[in-house]
């Protein structure tokens, strides 16, 4: 089987690393580069703990790790410490001992999406800073990516950052709005179909139960739980990150539909709201111009889980990927 090119770019991040854990472990794919970008960690931590990851995983000379931008296209000011002090619970990953790329993220996603026009698929799984980096240096990056998957937006359901936006878009609106715009084949797995997939205490008992190649897995998806316990009160944990991954080889993890996605970057009671219009819909709405343009531009939308069992998978395909 010929593996398909594709690239990750995430802001590591405890269900981002599992998330590359995940990547790795389905065997379908050809991980052409790792971008970093700033989000649930500063842009900085998020590199380092990528290159941790990479050489974790057994990755590092094989695989690219590139820096991203420094600061959101919005100069928008927010912390996180959801994913504890590191962004990987407590962890510090000894660093990689590859040399440091000198090439940019948004540069390396030009590059690649030209080596491999309409092959390449991208998946982001953090705040879209990169990708619209990427498409204001080279707007024809949007006609050779050949699919981009983000991790982000609630289009029906609750925020979880305010009470309409989840954090991946509300952490840089303005790039989420860029990349939605822009033309580029995309589908949205949001809050509506990631809050769906859980993972579980007796998953965890499955990591535990799996030997040294899944400690640190095992680890990192206790802090998870802990994390979603002392923040939520609830006891499983939402696979946002990996979800996104498995939607980039098949849908049936989510039901979705097709329509165009407008992000609000101007208020800050609603900064990140992804609204979703839908492309058939038995409403009509006398729209202005400018949003009527928009319409042209449509991707597609998870809403819910789909038939698949997505939770069941990941927790198969993450114990075929032992770390290294």
């Amino acid at each position: 089987m010929v593996r398909a090119p594709i690239v990750l770019d995430s802001d590591p991040g405890l269900d981002d690393a599992v998330a590359l854990q995940y990547l790795l472990g389905t065997g379908l794919w050809d991980l052409k580069a790792y971008l970093a970008v700033g989000g649930n960690v500063p842009a900085e931590q998020a590199f380092r703990n990528a290159r941790g990851l990479a050489r974790a995983f057994g990755i590092a000379a094989d695989v690219p790790v590139h820096r991203g931008a420094g600061r959101p296209i919005s100069r928008v000011e927010f912390s996180a410490d959801f994913h504890g002090p590191t962004g990987l619970g407590t962890e510090v990953l000894p660093d990689s001992t590859a040399p440091e790329q000198t090439e940019c993220a948004a540069a390396a996603l030009v590059r690649l999406s030209k080596e491999y026009e309409g092959e390449l698929t991208v998946v982001a799984i953090g705040p879209l800073t990169n990708v619209a980096a990427a498409l204001l240096l080279d707007p024809q990056v949007a006609y050779r990516v050949r699919h981009l998957v983000f991790m982000g937006g609630a289009a029906r359901v609750p925020g979880n950052t305010n009470p309409v936006a989840e954090f991946n878009v509300w952490a840089d609106p303005d790039a989420a709005d860029i990349v939605v715009s822009s033309g580029i084949p995309y589908t949205m797995v949001g809050l509506d179909a990631t809050n769906r997939w859980r993972f579980h205490r007796d998953d965890l008992s499955r990591l535990d139960a799996a030997g040294p190649g899944q400690r640190l897995t095992a680890r990192l998806m206790r802090a998870y739980l802990k994390s979603y316990e002392d923040h939520t009160g609830q006891d499983t944990a939402a696979l946002h990150d990996p979800l996104a991954v498995g939607v980039a080889s098949d849908e049936s993890f989510v039901t979705a539909e097709t329509g165009t996605v407008i992000v609000e970057t101007a208020s800050h009671l609603t900064r990140g709201q992804t609204v979703f219009i839908p492309g058939e819909s038995d409403r009509s709405y006398d729209y202005p111009p400018a949003i009527s343009a928009r319409t042209k531009h449509t991707g597609r939308v998870a809403l819910g889980a789909g038939p698949r069992d997505f939770s069941a998978h990941f927790i198969e395909t993450v114990l075929l990927r032992p770390s290294a």
